[in-house]
């Protein structure tokens, strides 16, 4: 089986298990007699730990094996969604996706490192993209299909499929992800880590990458758990039509994956693809600002899909180029910052949507995201010091 059906099985499910929540949180805080808001902090419950394990989960795959680290992380996500199925309080639930949080911490920035690792500069977009594009079908079936399925047959039914695609990941893992030759041996202590932290933070594009991912997490995917609360809100839908909404943003990944290729040859490259990137996050931002019914809100999401897309594939591949000895430890701290984005973005959201109001609220995040494109593009383009030679 092709190394990057397998990299991209277990960070569809990796991706799914991080977002599958997210349409449900209604049904979820009705079934378990809580209030939708606490439930959306289900959200930060996987993000924190996420973020938090990648200081450790990404030296560890460089020093012991990146294939032993997502095998082991796999066999712990399929377990905690298991007890996400089956939890009969929202204190079990809460402790299953912290777990799960910690657990999809080795799967996706792993798979991204071992992508940097096997594929040259010259084709490593492009095959992020393909590993992405995984991650993207996860994000629109598991909108769609729990939205519909939560509605139907409950949010526990929901989890319960997840934990059948997570096992399936885990079999063919454990088959076909095979560990290169040349892989570590298996030292793993507290210099190895702080050896490559430092170079990558050598590396001056680091801190750029590290701020934008960060604010790509908060000002996106912290707004994913309101969106039904918005809905309801409005009067304008609830749990299925939340699901289409943020499938939106799914459809406009995939269309971003399917057409990267030519996108880079037309543009002329990755920057003027993350300043493209930008304009069309603003304007999606703007127009779910401003929807009344769900489906122009859904069709905003593709928009901000499409950008969010352009602009983060092109920071990964940044992030594993920031120091090669060290790819794994640079593309943790990548997700790690991310992630750290998203579970601060979610309390924020949460403050801002009762201060100032979704409109508001999201045209500002707009109005970031779209100066932030051409920010990043003129900050990374700008060739990095010579530091050859002796000052």
């Amino acid at each position: 089986m092709p190394l990057l059906v397998v990299l991209a099985l277990a960070c569809f499910v990796a991706s799914l298990s991080l977002r599958v929540v997210d349409p449900m949180v209604p049904g979820i805080a009705r079934d378990l007699a809580t209030s939708p808001e606490l439930i959306a902090l289900l959200a930060s419950a996987v993000a924190f730990p996420y973020a938090l394990s990648q200081p450790i989960l990404g030296p560890l795959g460089d020093s012991v094996g990146k294939a032993r680290v997502m095998k082991a992380c796999l066999a712990v996500l399929t377990l905690s969604l298991l007890v996400c199925a089956l939890a009969p309080t929202v204190e079990i639930l809460f402790a299953a996706r912290i777990v799960s949080g910690v657990a999809g911490g080795g799967l996706i920035p792993v798979a991204l490192a071992v992508v940097g690792d096997r594929f040259p500069m010259e084709t490593r977009q492009v095959a992020l993209s393909r590993v992405l594009a995984a991650m993207i079908v996860a994000l629109l079936l598991g909108a769609v299909a729990s939205g519909l399925i939560a509605d139907a047959f409950g949010w526990r039914v929901v989890m319960g499929l997840a934990t059948l695609l997570s096992a399936v990941s885990l079999v063919l893992t454990l088959r076909y992800l095979q560990a290169r030759a040349t892989s570590p041996g298996g030292r793993f202590n507290v210099d190895s880590i702080l050896t490559g932290y430092r170079a990558v933070f050598s590396n001056p594009r680091a801190r750029i990458c590290f701020s934008a991912v960060f604010v790509e997490g908060l000002l996106i995917f912290g707004f994913m758990p309101y969106v039904a609360i918005v809905l309801e809100d409005r009067s304008a839908g609830g749990i299925r039509e939340a699901g289409f909404i943020i499938a939106g943003m799914g459809a406009g990944g995939l269309l971003y994956a399917g057409i990267v290729k030519r996108l880079l040859a037309r543009l002329g490259g990755m920057f003027n693809l993350m300043r493209l990137g930008g304009l069309l996050a603003a304007t999606g931002f703007l127009t779910v600002a401003l929807a009344g019914p769900w489906w122009p809100a859904a069709l905003g999401f593709v928009l901000i899909g499409f950008g969010f897309f352009s602009v983060h594939n092109s920071l990964q591949t940044q992030a594993t180029e920031l120091a090669p000895d060290h790819r794994g430890s640079a593309v943790s701290l990548h997700a790690f910052f991310f992630f750290m984005g998203q579970a601060v973005g979610v309390p924020i959201y949460g403050l801002l949507l009762g201060w100032i109001g979704a409109p508001t609220s999201l045209m500002t995040a707009g109005l970031i995201l779209g100066s932030g494109g051409f920010l990043l593009a003129a900050l990374l383009s700008r060739p990095l010091p010579d530091t050859s030679r002796a000052a």
